[in-house]
């Protein structure tokens, strides 16, 4: 692994804690989580509980107003006679005194139509009191009134002889409990903070030895190995969780260690076998760039060899003529010795010119050496030295390959050859298709090899003549005319034959068959 330069000896800049990852970081995230929490928890426990404490009271000062009220109209209504003003006043004054929350209780009656207040431990009577002991008297049951700056009525009807004789009026005061309230208020929000601090405080002092100090260590574990140190181990503090996961970490480290070194041997074997191959495709492309020149010189001499033997014939012809005519002037009668000797040069002469006619139509047909070769393994060198090519082109290379018996051939010239009936599928598939080698054995014990396209196919007119030399279906300036011949004339020179199939924007099939080798025909004549 390679060490860290001095820009890295901290390790990732991304790893190292600034400001702004302290205060999102997980040691203020947690306490301020929890704080708020608490806060929430405990201030809506403590106003709800104060809510309930101030609705108790309420309720309680309520039934203290009612108890009272139905006291006293129960004492009117037992008595024998209606009590005197002051001692009916004395005996509400006890009530007042036992209760503190009770400011004032009214005995009213009904005078010639009108209230009349029987007894009263206040000096003033409110008109709101008698209406409101108008309306108990009138509806024969307990009656409240809205509260007026927390003062609160209620009137209790009181009955005699079986008739509503008047009506009992108790005001009560809720201050105690607004009081209450305000004292509930400034304890919740003086205890809530305090508490929340508190047990923010200690929550994280546990949190620092339990979670924060183990953290710490597995993070700078982290740093050291993503400085490439690989040995480096996180310490374990506790067998909990936190622990479970330091020693996980430190299992996948060593792990990784024993990969990082096997990972290298693979490397370095790797690298070997890279190289190799670097090797033979070296050798490989070197092939295809003598095979490429070969062909170029193929084409050169096969033109010039075409162009020769074409010359060769048309003159051939004509000095053959011209010969025979100077023989026929030799041999008439009358013709003296000068004419005749000098018809003997010219006849000399042509000799000459036809030797050399002769000698370049042998050269163009001199024989080419062959050795037993396995074609199946020859194909597959070519589809291996075109498919960079084809690849590159979007064409899909299809390759069946049986076992065949071997043939005498020039491996470079059928090479050449099939090389030839690839380049012309590829011209033949611009945007991309399949081109298909077959090599099989045929029925007499023969090879049989077929290269077939997708391509645009060939007209039915040119098939015919598409083995000729000059003839193509390339653009001008693609093509020169003469890899079809070159490889009817190789497949020819091997003793075999080569046929084309075409249609046209379905594809082509060319098919080449060439003899076995004589020690791998098959007997003619078997044994019984």
């Amino acid at each position: 692994m390679t060490p860290p330069t001095n820009g890295q000896a901290g390790g990732d800049p991304q790893l190292r804690p600034s400001v702004a990852d302290l205060l999102v970081s997980l040691r203020i995230r947690l306490p301020l989580l929890v704080a708020l929490i608490l806060t929430v928890v405990v201030g809506a426990a403590g106003y709800w509980e104060l809510r309930v404490f101030e609705a108790s009271i309420t309720a309680d000062l309520v039934e203290i107003a009612r108890s009272t009220g139905q006291a006293v109209a129960d004492d009117i209504e037992v008595g024998e006679e209606p009590s005197k003003r002051e001692d009916l006043a004395d005996s509400l004054r006890e009530f007042t005194y036992a209760f503190p929350s009770i400011r004032a209780i009214l005995v009213v009656t009904v005078e010639n139509n009108e209230p009349t207040v029987v007894a009263s431990t206040s000096s003033a009577e409110g008109r709101d009191w008698l209406a409101l002991a108008r309306q108990a008297m009138t509806r024969d049951e307990i009656v409240t009134s809205e509260p007026v700056k927390q003062i609160h009525l209620i009137g209790v009807p009181t009955k005699r002889d079986g008739r509503v004789w008047g009506a009992v009026v108790v005001t009560y005061s809720l201050a105690s409990v607004q009081e209450l309230r305000r004292q509930g208020r400034t304890i919740v929000l003086w205890f809530v903070p305090a508490a929340v601090i508190l047990m923010t405080l200690v929550l994280d002092l546990l949190m620092r030895r339990m979670v924060h100090k183990p953290i710490s260590g597995i993070r700078k574990t982290m740093q050291r190995v993503r400085a490439s140190d690989l040995g480096a181990r996180a310490p374990v503090f506790r067998n909990d969780e936190i622990g479970a996961v330091a020693l996980g970490l430190n299992e996948m480290l060593a792990e990784m260690e024993g990969f990082n070194v096997a990972l290298q041997e693979r490397v370095r074997e790797a690298t070997s076998e890279l190289r190799a191959t670097n090797v033979e495709l070296v050798e490989s492309y070197e092939r295809v760039f003598a095979l490429r020149e070969a062909l170029a010189r193929a084409d050169q001499m096969a033109a010039v060899g075409h162009m020769a033997a074409s010359v060769a014939h048309q003159v051939g012809t004509p000095l053959n003529l011209i010969s025979g005519y100077v023989q026929l002037i030799r041999e008439e009668e009358g013709v003296n010795s000068r004419v005749t000797r000098r018809l003997a040069i010219v006849q000399e002469q042509i000799a000459k010119v036809t030797s050399i006619v002769r000698t370049m139509l042998d050269h163009a047909r001199r024989p080419v050496p062959k050795e037993e070769s396995d074609l199946a393994d020859l194909v597959k060198r070519v589809s291996d030295m075109a498919r960079p090519k084809l690849d590159a082109q979007g064409v899909t290379l299809d390759l069946t390959a049986a076992d065949v018996p071997l043939v005498m051939a020039d491996r470079v010239q059928l090479e050449l050859a099939l090389l030839n009936l690839v380049t012309n599928s590829l011209d033949a598939m611009p945007s991309g298709g399949v081109t298909s080698i077959t090599v099989a054995p045929t029925p007499d014990g023969n090879v049989r090899i077929q290269v077939a396209d997708t391509g645009t196919g060939i007209a039915p007119d040119l098939l015919p003549q598409i083995f000729e030399p000059w003839v193509t279906t390339k653009e001008a300036g693609r093509g020169t005319g003469l890899g079809l011949s070159i490889t009817r004339d190789v497949v020819a020179g091997h003793g075999g034959t080569i046929t084309a199939k075409s249609e046209v924007g379905v594809g082509s099939i060319f098919t080449i068959e060439l003899p076995a080798a004589p020690a791998h025909q098959p007997d003619a004549h078997p044994t019984t």
